[in-house]
């Protein structure tokens, strides 16, 4: 398998598993791999991924603003681990992942040290959680882009108080959040939970 890490100036903003097929980039909500960002086109470019995902091809697709790879501007590319896909100020990380051996299972322990997530339900988007809040809105620098007129920005945050993760409406006027169907204004979280925030479903992982 295959994945893209989402950075900005620095931070991470998500990951996107890349499956077999076209896995889409660009600025629409649509696209599995979305970046809302008007130096972005709507339809920027593709990664296209063989039968037995084992080889990844970039392509831009004619955008105004082009596509870089390792800082080389590209019309057609294949990937390999580690390249770093520029489009506009937003880094794209590619990233093979090793699959494990099979007969060798990972203890117990391994599985607690890793950082819970949130998974974007229609798209597959992971976000991990690697900070200690994490904000909704519909601004740039918000760490969880929900796009729409009516939501503002840092509406709404995720906290870690401790071991527990905290979900919190900051601005109650327009915006709202579900947890498993019912509206919540603060609520403590468990894994497989399933959030609804600003009309953007989400599920929330906690491997520990």
């Amino acid at each position: 398998m295959a994945k893209i890490v989402i950075r900005y100036q620095n931070q991470i903003l998500g990951e996107a598993q890349l499956r077999p097929g076209f896995n889409t980039i660009g600025r629409l909500p649509a696209h599995p791999i979305c970046i809302e960002n008007l130096g972005i086109s709507r339809n920027h470019a593709f990664i296209v991924g063989d039968i037995e995902e084992k080889i990844f091809i970039l392509e831009d697709l004619q955008s105004l603003n082009g596509t870089y790879v390792n800082k080389k501007r590209v019309n057609k590319c294949m990937l390999k681990s580690n390249d770093v896909i520029t489009i506009g100020q937003h880094a794209l990380e590619y990233i093979e992942e090793v699959p494990r051996p099979r007969g060798n299972p990972a203890p117990a322990a391994a599985a607690i040290g890793r950082e819970p997530s949130l998974e974007r339900m229609d798209t597959g988007r992971s976000f991990p959680l690697l900070k200690e809040t994490l904000y909704f809105g519909n601004s740039s620098s918000d760490d969880i882009h929900i796009p729409g007129l009516m939501i503002g920005k840092q509406f709404a945050s995720i906290d870690r108080k401790g071991t527990v993760w905290v979900i919190n409406l900051l601005v109650k006027r327009f915006s709202h959040i579900k947890l498993n169907g019912e509206e919540v204004n603060s609520a403590r979280l468990k894994d497989g939970d399933e959030i609804e925030v600003g009309g953007v479903a989400f599920r929330f992982l906690h491997p520990g």
